[in-house]
């Protein structure tokens, strides 16, 4: 049994038990949290001891959607025309990207993705994957990396029929494949993975449903409602909205996960909460795209969770560019979203049920996810203003622990080549650019 005692700590715990500690101590025994508080004046004699030099730490931060297979796409060529809407976009951009992944580029998507989640803080992720001539294999190969990194996973491979039968086929067995084989692993949640419901026919629908009736613990993990064409295809299909269509073919559940949900409506709302589904918002995705802001009202109903979108990995960065975005829409003395509580509480939430474990504290009986920033506050940091120096003073972190072990100590990465990683990522960078170029 492994057994740490960490010192000289600058505890904030947000919107747990205790938020704040000026100096503390984490006992760790294999791989838990066994003690977070004050300094002890008492340890067992044979435990390891690291004083931690007065950094401040939080608890393993939880991305609830992003898209690993993106990882590649920082400073591609732009498309040859500039799209002019949502559906051009997927079109000229994303769709492209994700019919170009082979197996080598996908691995080397999933590796650079997980490296900076890791060096981010980011200790739980909820993926939602997409490499359309690369199936079969794909979701064991980021449940492999994934275990390298300590990170906690949750894995989709999207499915979609915009590539035909055979793909969508494949798409779905891989789904199934998954949850049958990864299901009941502690640190993987599989997931039935779905692009967007204007993507997909009935009669898919329909099939997805019937898989889902025999599956228990899980649910859908799906785009909906991102732009307005998602809703103004349920409509033409014959649906009153995109939520409707979904849950008229039993695909709404307790253990379902809906993404961006701009454009819904009130009903849709009250369908969601009924069925127990979940919502993440996607902000900074939102305002890239420019396909709108989610109603802080839906936002608080909801208890919406918070996730990147694949734009970045740094989930404090998110929280802070979600505040200022919509800052900017809202006029004086109008009260804004409290976006650390998306993410520190909500998202914790979301992924507990994910998990079905206690996650996101610095607690007793927490798993040992920790994230230390070598923080030197220039004003005063205490129990009242800790959501201020975290949003717009912390930078990266020196330190993680996942699980119980250190996977980065004083910046430096514990068992992995970043350097490898980086030059394997500039090489099949270039060949997947060009991949692109012959994808019609």
């Amino acid at each position: 049994m492994s057994q740490i005692l960490l010192t000289n700590l600058r505890i904030i715990n947000p919107f747990g038990d205790v938020e704040f500690i000026e100096k503390g101590t984490i006992e760790i025994s294999d791989g838990s949290i066994v003690s977070a508080g004050a300094e002890l004046t008492d340890s067992a004699p044979d435990i390891q001891k690291i004083d931690m030099a007065g950094k401040t730490v939080l608890p393993g931060m939880i991305n609830a959607h992003t898209h690993l297979y993106s990882s590649l796409a920082l400073g591609m060529p732009p498309p040859q025309n500039n799209p002019a809407n949502f559906t051009e976009i997927l079109k000229q951009v994303w769709w492209k990207l994700d019919r170009a992944l082979d197996e080598d580029s996908t691995r080397a998507s999933f590796q650079v993705g997980l490296l900076n989640a890791l060096k981010n803080g980011v200790t739980t992720l909820v993926d939602h994957h997409s490499s359309q001539n690369f199936i079969d294999g794909s979701t064991r190969q980021l449940v492999e990396l994934a275990d390298t990194f300590g990170i906690r996973i949750a894995t989709a491979f999207e499915i979609s029929d915009r590539n035909g039968n055979d793909t969508f086929a494949s798409g779905l067995d891989e789904n199934l494949t998954a949850i049958h084989e990864f299901a009941h692993r502690e640190h993987i949640h599989p997931m039935l993975g779905l692009h967007a419901s204007f993507t997909l026919s009935d009669k898919s629908l329909k099939a997805i449903g019937r898989e889902l009736e025999n599956l228990t613990g899980t649910g859908i993990h799906i785009h909906v409602a991102e732009d307005l064409a998602d809703e103004r295809d349920a409509k033409m299909k014959g649906y009153h909205s995109v939520i409707q269509r979904l849950d008229k073919f039993n695909l709404l559940n307790e253990h379902s996960l809906i993404i961006h949900g701009i454009h819904m409506e009130k009903t849709d709302i009250d369908l969601i909460l009924k069925r127990g589904a979940q919502l993440v918002h996607c902000p900074t995705s939102n305002a890239n795209n420019r396909v709108g802001n989610l109603s802080p009202l839906v936002v608080r109903k909801l208890n919406a969770g918070l996730g990147t979108d694949g734009m970045q990995s740094n989930m404090l960065k998110e929280a802070k560019e979600g505040t200022l975005i919509r800052s900017a829409s809202l006029p004086g003395g109008v009260e804004s979203v409290n976006y650390l509580k998306l993410l520190f509480q909500n998202n914790r939430a979301i992924a507990e049920k994910m998990f079905n474990q206690k996650l996101g504290k610095i607690e007793s009986g927490y798993p040992a996810d920790l994230v230390f920033y070598d923080y030197c506050p220039v004003t005063e940091l205490n129990d009242t203003n800790w959501q201020g120096h975290a949003l717009f003073g912390f930078e990266s972190p020196t330190d993680v622990i996942t699980r119980g072990l250190f996977r980065i100590k004083n910046g430096k990465l514990a068992g992995i080549d970043e350097n490898e990683i980086f030059n394997n990522a500039q090489s099949e960078s270039r060949r997947l650019w060009q991949s692109m170029k012959n994808v019609t």
